[in-house]
């Protein structure tokens, strides 16, 4: 089986290892790919934009499976137009089901058809009716969302009034998010332990392949700005058996149901961003692939192949799997370049990782070699995870090999893995 994945960030770089141990798969490739990605597939320099050229690739080298990592091709049509110019399976939903993701307000609309338990929610394409309603409005703190997609940045907590203004001025008016800001929601704001779910389905079955706690803010005691995700650990600590039940049948079950109650097409990843709040879980977003950085995280504990989730996917086979994990937990840290996610330098050199033990995985996120060198080519530089027994034991050690890699400003957080943030 000839298999192509879309991207070039630690994402990518994890979904292309844990293919790469399929006994399924005869040859490998990553477009564009990054260094990491080098190591167990052979990286293709393509816009992972021109989908002619990608189609192109697909059909030359007869490939069997195309997995975008990213959101961007995803929303953008990938897997229709390579459906039209191509016999390939792509593993993601069509452009018109990317709604989930790609609009919040929709996405909203959805849960509320569907019953999926979420925060009650306004939303705004016109900044003078934001303004008033903000205005008016008595509970406080509110969740300001840009609809479109943001990077996983477009999400603002305002206090009071005059700071949802604010928000709102730089949402809809300066437009900080492009058009994505255009238009915005306005949410209630939920207090409790966030938390993310993966599976794979087919629009009628499912199956659950992981779950991890994200960590977004910049800095320690999850402060300062939000990131891309500055580490994440699986499986959720706080996630007793019962809460996994109840999660289940109360937010991942009425979601495909309405998936398939409404017609929409749905064959990929699909990612639930949840809070467990007073009344149990409910949903904060949808995304429709893998997160970064939770995917490197819960895919290095899937014992089940892969490939093999996959196939079943594409053939219908869902109810017929039974998925299994390894028991360790799991820990991943974000080596970022100084001043990330706002103004960072490029282009320092990286030393050092021959120095870490075996037992840590290392997903290259921002990297490129030059001679043989490697440099920083991002604001998240490089993705280090560890697996063991408990999360005391995996930050320490996880904490002691980091100390081993240099480059010019390197930042990370140092939280990683304490269970103090997960307490109910």
């Amino acid at each position: 089986m000839k298999i192509v994945v879309i991207g070039k960030g630690g994402r990518e770089d994890a979904i292309v290892h844990k293919i790469s141990d399929s006994k399924k798969v005869e040859k490998l490739f990553a477009v564009p790919g990054n260094p990491g990605t080098g190591r167990y597939a052979n990286n293709i320099s393509l816009s992972i934009s021109d989908f002619s050229v990608i189609a192109d690739f697909v059909k030359s080298n007869n490939i069997d499976i195309v997995i975008p990592g990213p959101e961007l091709p995803i929303a953008k049509g990938i897997k229709d137009y390579l459906k039209k110019e191509s016999k390939v399976f792509v593993f993601a939903p069509p452009q018109s089901s990317s709604f989930l993701e790609s609009s919040k307000i929709k996405a909203k609309e959805f849960m509320k058809r569907n019953g999926v338990p979420t925060a009650d929610f306004v939303s705004f394409d016109d900044f003078e009716k934001a303004v008033q309603y903000v205005k008016t409005r008595t509970r406080f703190p509110a969740v300001i969302k840009a609809d479109g997609l943001a990077e996983g940045k477009g999400v603002a907590i305002a206090h009071a009034p005059a700071e949802a203004v604010s928000m709102l001025y730089e949402y809809m008016v300066e437009r900080k998010f492009g058009e994505s800001s255009k238009k915005v929601l306005i949410e209630d704001f939920l207090s409790g332990l966030e938390y993310s779910v993966f599976v794979v389905t087919d629009g009628n079955e499912f199956v659950w392949i992981g779950d991890a706690s994200d960590y977004k803010r910049a800095y320690d005691g999850d402060r300062g700005p939000n990131t891309g995700g500055m580490g994440s650990v699986s499986p959720v600590p706080f996630l007793m058996p019962d809460m996994r039940r109840i999660t289940l049948e109360t937010v991942i079950k009425p979601t495909i149901d309405g998936l398939k109650k409404e017609g929409i097409e749905y064959t990929g990843f699909l990612y639930f961003g949840l809070i467990w709040t007073s009344q149990g879980p409910k949903v904060l977003e949808y995304n429709v692939r893998l997160g970064d950085p939770e995917a490197q995280a819960i895919l290095p504990r899937l014992r089940t192949d892969l490939v093999e989730i996959i196939e079943a996917a594409r053939e219908h086979k869902l109810g017929n799997l039974t998925v299994e994990f390894d028991e360790r937990v799991s820990i991943c840290v974000v080596l970022a370049s100084g001043g990330y996610p706002v103004s960072y330098e490029k282009g320092k050199l990286i030393r050092g990782l021959n120095k870490v033990i075996p037992e840590v995985t290392i997903y290259h996120a921002g990297t490129k070699e030059v001679d043989g060198q490697l440099y920083t080519d991002g604001g998240r530089v490089l993705n280090v995870v560890l697996l063991g027994k408990d999360f005391p034991s995996v930050m320490e050690r996880i904490y002691r090999e980091i100390e081993k890699i240099h480059f010019e400003n390197i930042f990370f957080r140092r939280d990683i893995g304490s269970l103090e943030r997960f307490a109910l």
